[in-house]
């Protein structure tokens, strides 16, 4: 993808104050992401975040433990990222290749930005040595072309969850414990059909 592909004004505009006007409660949020993305990875594994914004998730990822890097194609992202991460992340489009491989690559509420989709999985594949995640809202993607490109791409013991943690709306503290509860079930992915995206992990 090249970089006149990606509209990076719109994210530009809203870099400064991005989490806080997507999420909101960001920091529950990116905790609750970071802590399922670490389920998923040995300690102190590298991770590269493709479509990173702001680096909401790698300053959880980071507190971890991990070898967190982040690409984004926004320039003023990248500026406000690397307040927190510094040289952590880097300005890149979808079609980056970083200079090592990695244990893990992620991708968040951005997969839609691939042109071609199973095309950019096939990308990662080739310098991720273990885990590819990711998310998608079942209800604008279709979940068995979404899974079918993961496969063709050659990931494999590809695994499937929703993940229910509202973006832009709180719940009662004890409904969104039960909620988190409720996740690894495979019932809790009808949830998904009226909210709520479904999270991937594959491995190479």
């Amino acid at each position: 993808m090249s970089e006149e592909q990606v509209d990076t004004a719109k994210f530009d505009a809203v870099a400064e104050r991005y989490s806080e006007r997507d999420y909101a409660d960001p920091e529950a949020y990116y905790a609750r992401r970071a802590k399922i993305v670490a389920a998923l990875l040995p300690p102190r594994a590298t991770v590269l975040d493709f479509a990173c914004g702001d680096g909401g998730l790698g300053r959880h990822l980071v507190a971890l433990g991990f070898d967190y890097r982040g690409v984004d194609a926004s320039e003023r992202m990248v500026e406000v990222a690397r307040r927190a991460l510094g040289d952590r992340i880097v300005r890149g489009t979808l079609d980056y290749t970083p200079p090592e491989p990695v244990d893990a690559t992620t991708i968040f509420r951005s997969l839609y930005l691939a042109p071609d989709r199973r095309a950019f999985l096939e990308h990662v594949r080739g310098f991720t040595r273990a885990r590819l995640v990711f998310d998608f809202d079942p209800r604008a993607h279709d979940r068995t072309a979404v899974l079918g490109d993961v496969r063709a791409a050659g990931w494999r013991d590809v695994r499937v969850r929703p993940f229910l943690t509202p973006q832009r709306g709180t719940l009662p503290r004890p409904v969104q414990a039960a909620l988190h509860r409720i996740e690894p079930l495979p019932g809790a992915r009808l949830l998904t059909a009226i909210r709520f995206p479904l999270l991937v992990s594959a491995s190479a």
